[in-house]
């Protein structure tokens, strides 16, 4: 059984296309999206048209009545919360994590598979990384408009094993998806686009391709990246791609008509991952004395944003 914690865009659509090809599946989400989908299934639409019924889903309110029957049968939980959500959410479900059960972080962010360990110590944690376009239009309903590739890491025999396993039931499923023994490596490249991108599309509420096409935005998105670059070297970290600048520029470029996910956040006055990912950033940089005074503005601009809006 897979347990797809926090299912919003990106859980929705796994958890719906691993419901469609017969995996038994329970998603847990929140209103009135998670309710919509129990109730009336499931719509994907873009690069997949689909109704997919009967989902099993139930909101983060009322997870302690399934706990009984949940327990002993899950063999993955796949979080796909927003980073900053991940504590919470594991805590809220410990007591139907069974010893057998393999914990996946298919998060934003760096650090988020650290918490999962620290929270079950006795379980397999895997990191997986997706670079799936996919948006929540309305309550039931995602948008599917880039395939992407998922990738699940490993470290070891018995985490490949378990990984493997994951793979194929998202091959299958549809999604394309690999293994991937430098998952640091996944995770760093895509943190940097992200340094690059989110943040600056938020404080200047638009759309991706305009952090490509406006100068001024372009160069400070450089400038991003390549801070973020130059701690991911100091740490040691080997990345993807050759040239991690070059390849944020073409990711903007192509997802160009995207409102990613930070920007979305600040419209809908909720917290962005910020911390763990421009945060992380600064943070590595104050540890190894390394100066990214893009960065820290940005984070700084973020965070007053969301001050703004929260208590």
């Amino acid at each position: 059984m897979f347990l797809v914690m926090g299912s919003g865009s990106v859980g929705s659509l796994i958890g719906g296309l691993l419901t469609r090809e017969g995996y038994n599946v329970f998603m847990i989400g929140r209103e009135p999206h998670i309710t919509i989908t129990g109730a009336s299934g499931l719509k994907i639409q873009g690069l997949i048209d689909k109704k997919i019924q009967p989902i099993n889903a139930g909101t983060f309110d009322y997870i302690y009545p399934i706990v009984e029957m949940l327990n002993d049968e899950i063999n993955y939980i796949i979080f796909t919360t927003k980073a900053h959500q991940t504590r919470q959410a594991a805590e809220e479900i410990l007591p139907i994590v069974c010893r057998h059960t393999t914990v996946v972080s298919i998060q934003n962010g760096v650090g988020t598979e650290e918490i999962l360990q620290e929270l079950y110590p006795d379980n397999l944690v895997l990191r997986g990384v997706t670079s799936i376009g996919v948006s929540r239009p309305k309550p039931g309903v995602v948008e599917y408009s880039g395939k992407g590739i998922t990738q699940i890491g490993y470290a070891n025999i018995e985490e490949k094993e378990k990984a493997n396993q994951l793979v194929q039931a998202l091959s299958n499923s549809g999604l394309e998806s690999e293994l991937e023994n430098n998952i640091q490596g996944a995770v760093f490249t895509k943190t940097i686009v992200n340094c690059a991108l989110n943040p600056l599309a938020a404080i200047h509420q638009v759309k991706n391709i305009e952090i490509y096409k406006q100068k001024k935005l372009r160069e400070k998105a450089t400038a991003l990246a390549n801070e973020a670059w130059a701690v991911t070297k100091k740490l040691g970290i080997k990345l993807l791609v050759e040239d991690p600048v070059e390849y944020a520029m073409s990711v903007i470029k192509n997802t160009g008509e995207n409102i990613n996910s930070m920007l979305s956040d600040v419209r809908n006055k909720k917290k962005t991952e910020i911390d763990f990912i421009t945060g992380k950033i600064v943070s590595f940089a104050d540890q190894l004395d390394i100066t990214v005074p893009h960065n820290k503005e940005v984070y700084k601009e973020i965070l007053a944003l969301e001050r703004s809006y929260t208590k």
